[in-house]
């Protein structure tokens, strides 16, 4: 699979942590493949309560009188899975396929997000040739889910005051400041009854979405699974309609792929019912005939025919609710072309009991803005009934510092190894970085990565030039740090 790649060491760890089951808040097992790595070489390791990990690379012989730098990647990634495939990696099973100058998932996520960060950081303690002064490598937990690990990261883990984070997933781009985030809960309860006698039941299911990053992804407008299905059903619900189940979505952080609902009705009226799902259905598809090809929309027969559903004014009430959440696009930087200022995302939904639960992320790099979202989802909330909560920590925005030391130096390494300016950019997506300064503020810090496609989305790929150029532009400014410490 990896043959031929540079470096080699990178590429083997990446196919060893690829073997891993490490999704949010499961991410013990890769921990102690770190930790059993860097016992192996002498370099003390330790976890923090939260989880996170830290492990301390001495300086080098002539590195003496060298500060430390830090490194810092995040341990889980999105187990996503295409619902017909073998590959699950949630139990560290990804089917690895090399297409071109690709590496790719087949049928499920990559992990390249952050796995290849973790690679190269391995890779880097183990082959660093240049005078360096001690690097602390720090992998966090929980960062594609609540950023916890971030958030309650205890201080002893960094001892460095410059931070090179890498969790950016564009070749050539420095980030320098980031998004904040707000997760949020709405849940929806009503009393379930009976289905009357002579009522029929209908399966609708969506699927072939293209789906994508909530943050890095927004703005090309792709379907929201969720979302499409409601605005669906709603065109059928003035006709008698109980909805019985629904579910959708693989993330909170990820745009929704699938969605699927049962719904229940008087069997005089499937006729009308099907016409009204299949005109909502085409002109949906209609509508994103170029940003979703692969479009589908199923209607059958539920596989168990459902014995209870919501009244047909509860059925009204939480679609409307459903209906007026904030998504997708919602302002764009006011002073930078082309950068989303804020949106939202409705990125899952799922029965719980009687309870319809509904989770979405509104990121802003605004913060007013952003808890002006949240109160729109909160409000959506009071109006149908439901109960609101925000899980914590709020993300933080990371403002970008152009006079930042650490940029300096990447931007001057870049520029002495490539012969080009490196792009420099706020990211819509929200990184720890914000959360680390936030309890680190006199923390310097910038974020760089390889190319890396369709995150938390089967498919996801990482394009195989990019890592080697990623892997010599980490070595290169690490050993530079180590100079410029010493001169």
């Amino acid at each position: 699979m990896f043959a031929g790649l540079l470096p080699t060491g990178l590429w083997e760890h990446f196919g060893r942590i690829t073997r891993i089951p490490r999704p949010s808040g499961q991410e013990t097992a890769i921990a102690q493949h770190i930790m059993s790595w860097a016992e192996r070489r002498g370099f003390p390791a330790r976890r923090d309560a939260a989880g996170n990990l830290g492990v301390f690379v001495p300086e080098s012989p002539r590195g003496l009188a060298s500060p430390p730098i830090a490194l810092q990647a995040h341990l889980d990634m999105v187990c996503a899975r295409e619902e017909d495939s073998r590959a699950d990696p949630a139990r560290g099973e990804i089917r690895l396929v090399r297409d071109g100058e690709w590496i790719k998932a087949d049928g499920s996520t990559l992990g390249a997000d952050n796995g290849i960060a973790i690679a190269a950081m391995l890779h880097l303690a183990e082959t660093m040739e240049a005078p360096h002064g001690p690097i602390d490598l720090l992998f966090t937990v929980e960062e594609e889910t609540t950023s916890g690990g971030a958030d309650r990261l205890d201080p002893t883990l960094l001892r460095a005051k410059t931070l090179l984070n890498l969790d950016s997933e564009e070749d050539g781009v420095l980030v320098a400041g980031s998004a904040g985030g707000i997760w949020s809960v709405l849940r929806w309860a009503a009393p379930q009854h009976p289905i009357p006698d002579g009522w029929k039941s209908l399966e609708v299911a969506l699927s072939g979405l293209q789906g994508g990053h909530s943050g890095l992804d927004i703005s090309l407008h792709r379907m929201n699974g969720i979302l499409g299905l409601v605005r669906i059903l709603r065109a059928a619900a003035d006709i008698p309609l109980c909805l019985c189940a629904l579910e959708g979505g693989d993330a909170f952080n990820a745009i929704p792929r699938q969605a699927r609902a049962v719904v229940a009705y008087p069997s005089e009226e499937e006729a009308v019912i099907r016409r009204a799902i299949d005109a909502a259905g085409a002109e949906l598809s209609d509508q994103h005939r170029d940003t979703e090809p692969g479009f589908s929309m199923r209607l059958a027969s539920p596989p168990e025919p459902p014995s209870s559903g919501y009244s047909l004014t509860d059925t009204q009430r939480l679609l409307d609710t459903l209906s007026v959440l904030p998504n997708g696009v919602l302002a764009m930087d006011q002073h930078i072309p082309g950068l989303v200022e804020t949106s939202c995302n409705v990125g899952l939904v799922a029965l719980d009991g009687p309870s319809v639960v509904v989770h979405s992320f509104a990121r802003s790099s605004v913060t007013p803005a952003l808890h002006s979202v949240t109160a729109a989802i909160a409000a959506a909330a009071r109006l149908g009934g439901a109960e609101f909560s925000v899980v914590p920590p709020e993300g933080p925005c990371w403002q970008l510092d152009p006079d930042s030391p650490a940029l300096a130096l990447v931007q001057t390494t870049y520029r002495g190894l490539f012969g080009e300016e490196p792009r420099l950019r706020a990211d819509h997506a929200f990184l720890e970085c914000a959360l680390i300064k936030k309890n680190n503020p006199d923390l310097d810090l910038v974020s760089f990565g390889p190319r890396i496609q369709d995150a938390h989305r089967p498919g996801e790929r990482v394009h195989i030039g990019s890592v080697e150029r990623f892997s010599r532009l980490l070595s290169e400014v690490v050993g530079s740090f180590g100079r410029e410490a010493q001169s």
